[in-house]
């Protein structure tokens, strides 16, 4: 019997997470092809989210909680999930009950019968705001256009792997992860599946522009070098440009038919290329910067408590599983 872990980063989800441990676990109850963990982080919420799961927890041993000692944002939050997952599959899924349980059932299946490595849920009809669905489709085309994903599949939060890709995921030691990226960067054996997405009951999303934009840029600088391609690019364009536009000068110049330049269009120039001449060292800092704090090897998240968990038994059984191959 296969194994399923079942991974949520917990974050003002106080008042939803019990409805979707009850949905998981009723779900599972009504088959006998898997057995199942839940494996819920939680990622330094200021609501009491976590002394209710850790409640829950002591209930049910199947549920595995921890509790982060700061806030460390989703991605870091699920991967640290990751570390301590035992299962066949590893299930990613969100807190606010949008995403339907029963939908983890249908994409195991797709995943096992079509061979795939990974399974993506893919929503006809997204229930967010605008905001959100204008981000959606900005972190689909960049990882087509950065990480070569394929055209026709959509990524989001909800989906499903083997093993062995949750198992390479740890592995990696940059401290601004990018979950689609890793995955693109271990396979390309990927699937999407319909599922309905439901209104959200309570409260509102927690990703602000300032959350998107940072997830974005982790996706643009982790995993290519196009963006200081693209700034080689204009910086060639621009310089044969202006080379273009001095030569006419010149002929102008030569020929007795010159201009007086205005004060304002030279200042502007200057601010233009100023602007392009800063926000190239810029994208050079930030590859540096980024560079720097990964080889510093700071921790991106640390575990400060965990209910039925025990790390160090967990590696030890990893570890048996591996040398066994």
């Amino acid at each position: 019997m296969k194994e399923v872990s079942i991974v949520i980063g917990l974050y003002n989800s106080e008042k939803t997470i019990q409805n979707v441990i009850d949905e998981i676990t009723f779900v599972f109850s009504k088959q006998k092809q898997y057995t199942y963990e839940i494996i819920l982080v939680d990622d330094y919420s200021p609501d009491g989210v976590y002394e209710l799961v850790k409640k829950i927890a002591r209930e049910d041993q199947r549920i595995k909680v921890l509790h982060l000692s700061k806030n460390v944002g989703q991605t870091n939050a699920v991967m640290e999930g990751y570390r301590y997952a035992q299962g066949d599959y590893i299930v990613e899924m969100d807190d606010d009950m949008q995403m339907p349980a029963a939908a983890i059932l249908d994409m195991l299946h797709m995943l096992e019968e079509g061979n795939y490595d990974v399974v993506f849920a893919r929503y006809p009809e997204q229930k967010e705001s605008a905001f959100r669905r204008f981000g959606s489709k900005v972190n689909n085309k960049m990882t087509e256009i950065m990480l070569g994903k394929p055209r026709d599949i959509r990524i989001n939060s909800f989906f499903v792997m083997r093993q062995f890709v949750a198992q390479e995921m740890v592995k990696y030691a940059n401290n601004f992860p990018y979950v689609y990226g890793i995955i693109f960067a271990i396979t390309k054996n990927v699937a999407n599946l319909d599922v309905d997405h439901r209104e959200r009951t309570n409260g509102k999303s927690n990703y602000t522009f300032r959350k998107l934009f940072g997830l974005w840029l982790n996706g643009f600088l982790n995993f290519s070098v196009q963006p200081l391609r693209f700034a080689v690019r204009l910086g060639a364009t621009i310089t044969i440009v202006s080379f273009i536009i001095a030569v006419i000068l010149i002929i102008q110049r030569l020929f007795g038919d010159t201009q007086a330049i205005g004060w304002t269009s030279t200042i502007v120039v200057i601010i233009f290329f100023s602007g392009v001449q800063l926000l190239g060292i810029g994208l050079l800092g930030e590859y540096l910067g980024r560079l720097y704090l990964s080889a510093s090897k700071l921790p991106r998240a640390t575990v400060r408590e965990t209910v039925n968990c025990d790390y160090k038994q967990i590696q030890r059984e990893n570890h048996k599983e591996n040398c066994d191959g």
